[in-house]
């Protein structure tokens, strides 16, 4: 029992140290890469640091008591930081923003911020490869998969459309989001899961156009699915965001509208998973703290990107002769060059450049650590918009990183506090 008490007591003190890492430039990048999943699993560290205490208490095992102890008050001090509740929606909205959303959706929302043991959702009704589009470019289907209420949940006459993330190179739709999806659908809403393209076959203007086809198809064929064209709503992560974050705030662009869209493109409201307002700034971060970082500088180094690159094809994750991207190059992959290069296309692709008060309301969930250095950014997003007079929400998660909600979303305090405000966030744009 002394082995299973230093097991527990030390394998809580090390993940849950891991939550307390800030990204720094002078350390590897690898090192961060177990935080997100530390942070989800920070409940069930809580409950093994504890369980390692006592065993280390009855067996007077002095390191074991220390290292669970240390665990557990981490674990449980990290849930109650990021669980904590906001004042974000009455600064928005008003103080009475609760009475704003209809009562029988209320019913149906989680009614805490975290639940130690939550019940999965019911089922949604799930209609994949659904052609919303072509890209014009390359004459290429756009497809989406569609999250439909249950048949007995009334439709709320919301659509969201949701852009997955992975640096603009990487990833397709249904990326970490099924439970996310269900919960919704659940609600009432309709979720269309976009399958934008990625570059390098598409760059900025490309990738933004796909988002306006979607918003188009959404509002010209929403009335199939219980959706009011009014009622659309741009949502993403990482990547995905900043690309809700632009569409959303330039509505029928000349430079960004595509040529085959004639509809409105304007949207009601964006949530956006730590996405990027200031991509001039982002690519100054990657350069700074990933700029050696899987560049192919040694042989070693090329042959492990070689492996990558062919499990990353292999699983999908990349598509079809797409090439390995390191962080320094996403944005110069996505812009066609580096800042300096290319000064007004960065400008352009920055959503918070486009910031007025056309802009539609805006909620804005941020981890703290987050690797990728928008913090500073997605607050002065925060603060150009409500000095716009746009409503705004930012939630700053605490000692949570990037990609925070798709890792272990059930049981992650961070994935259910932040889906707690997606679907208070959602109900309000009904």
């Amino acid at each position: 029992m002394r082995k299973i008490a230093r097991l527990l007591s030390f394998l809580s003190a090390i993940l849950s140290g891991l939550t307390l890492l800030r990204p720094s430039k002078d350390w590897p990048m690898w090192l961060m890469l177990p935080k997100p999943f530390a942070a989800a699993m920070t409940p069930l560290l809580a409950v093994a640091g504890g369980l390692g205490a006592l065993l280390g208490l009855l067996h007077r095992d002095r390191r074991a008591v220390r290292a669970g102890l240390f665990g557990a008050v981490v674990s449980l001090t990290h849930v109650k930081r990021v669980t904590a509740p906001h004042d974000g929606f009455a600064a928005a909205f008003g103080p009475d923003w609760h009475a704003q959303i209809p009562a029988g959706l209320q019913a149906r929302m989680l009614p805490k911020r975290f639940i130690p043991l939550p019940p999965d959702p019911p089922s949604a009704r799930w209609q994949q490869d659904v052609v919303v589009g072509t890209h014009v470019e390359s004459g290429d289907p756009l497809l989406a998969d569609l999250w439909q209420p249950p048949e007995d949940v009334p439709p709320t006459g919301l659509a969201a459309i949701y852009l997955h993330g992975s640096g603009w190179h990487y990833a397709d739709k249904d990326f970490g989001t099924r439970r996310f999806f269900h919960h919704l659908a659940s609600q009432g809403h309709v979720i269309v899961d976009l399958a934008y393209t990625l570059a390098p076959q598409a760059r900025l203007k490309a990738m933004v156009a796909d988002v306006k086809r979607a918003i188009a198809w959404a509002k010209e064929n929403g009335s199939e699915y219980g959706v009011s064209p009014e009622r659309i709503v741009l949502m993403g992560g990482s990547a995905g965001a900043h690309l809700a974050l632009l569409a959303g705030y330039t509505p029928n662009h000349p430079e960004l509208q595509p040529a085959d869209v004639e509809t409105d493109t304007s949207v009601h409201g964006v949530i956006s998973f730590y996405g990027f307002p200031d991509i001039a700034a982002a690519q100054d971060h990657f350069q700074e703290y990933h700029g050696d970082w899987m560049t192919g500088k040694t042989a070693q180094e090329r042959r492990l990107i070689e492996r990558i690159t062919a499990y990353f094809h292999r699983v999908g994750f990349l598509p079809p002769d797409s090439p390995f991207v390191s962080a320094a190059d996403m944005l110069p992959g996505l812009i066609g060059g580096g800042p300096e290069e290319a000064p007004e296309l960065y400008a352009l692709g920055s959503p918070i450049r486009h910031v007025g008060p056309h802009c539609p309301p805006t909620l804005q969930l941020q981890g703290a650590h987050d690797v990728g250095g928008m913090m500073d950014d997605v607050r002065r997003l925060h603060q150009a918009l409500r000095a716009a007079g746009v409503p705004s929400v930012w939630v700053e998660f605490p000692n949570t990183d990037h990609g925070f909600d798709l890792f272990l979303s059930k049981w992650s305090p961070a994935a259910q506090a932040a889906t707690h405000d997606v679907e208070r966030f959602l109900a309000l744009m009904i």
